[in-house]
């Protein structure tokens, strides 16, 4: 009878602890997924909301998925990812981290979403090579490159763009960075390194080339040295409109 009892035992214990081994091994998974990066530097006020708290923001703090890191208006803030990337938010910044994937057993950020202020992104090692986006109100971002920088404001107009306020800034400093308009779904481009792309209101990107300050042409043809402006038209080498010029009437693409 005994040895029955031990047999039972055996077979019951053989069902059992792989079970509860399934168990473990799924929740440090889960774990290991639902935390995409951990605070590396912060500076002045920022927070993160999760769920119903107000979590204050430390450095080795993990960030979560579904978290939405928060920076007041003298305050930045570093989060690190696997293979040393990592996310900077500027000052007065709203980020969201809406989805996730797992790079080689950890877990990182696949889909955020930047309400406002600015967020400087390198990607490297294992992340290249997985699905990264970032959307804002009117634009999405996707990375097919290394570092740039991504702003959203609204509330102020700009030159040529009449009435829009909402605008997104794509900066590349290297690789490339695909991005369309959110709110139309068309005009995808990939901005290469050295690039910037303008998304206002519902108008598709423009990608003008970074304008050099040091040479400009003013007036269609007379040369301004050292950044001075004094003419009413102002265009590059390569005779796209210069920041601040309101001679157009909408965004200029830059001829390549």
């Amino acid at each position: 009878m005994s040895s029955q009892r031990c047999l039972s035992y055996s077979r019951l214990a053989s069902l059992v602890v792989p079970a509860i081994l399934a168990i473990v091994v799924g929740v440090s998974t889960a774990r290991a997924q639902s935390t995409v990066g951990t605070v590396t530097q912060v500076k002045g006020a920022v927070s993160i909301q999760r769920g119903t708290s107000n979590v204050p923001v430390v450095e080795n703090l993990p960030v979560q998925l579904h978290d939405k890191i928060v920076t007041q208006p003298d305050a930045s803030v570093t989060v690190g990812l696997i293979d040393n990337s990592s996310i900077q938010l500027g000052p007065s910044t709203t980020l969201s981290i809406d989805e996730s994937t797992a790079i080689n057993g950890v877990g990182a950020p696949s889909k955020m979403t930047l309400l406002g202020g600015s967020l400087h992104t390198v990607i490297v090692g294992a992340m290249k090579g997985h699905p990264y986006e970032i959307r804002t109100p009117n634009a999405i971002s996707t990375a097919h490159g290394t570092e740039w920088d991504l702003s959203y404001s609204e509330g102020t107009t700009r030159d040529g763009y009449q009435d829009c306020k909402q605008f997104t800034d794509v900066k590349v400093q290297d690789g490339t960075v695909n991005v369309a308009n959110a709110q139309t779904g068309t005009g995808a481009q990939d901005v290469p390194a050295g690039h910037l792309a303008v998304i206002g209101c519902g108008i598709d990107p423009v990608d003008p080339p970074f304008v050099d300050h040091t040479v400009e042409y003013i007036g269609l043809g007379v040369l301004g040295v050292g950044g001075v402006t004094v003419g009413i038209l102002c265009a590059t080498e390569t005779m796209d409109w210069c920041a601040g010029s309101n001679e157009h009437n909408g965004p200029v693409t830059s001829s390549r």
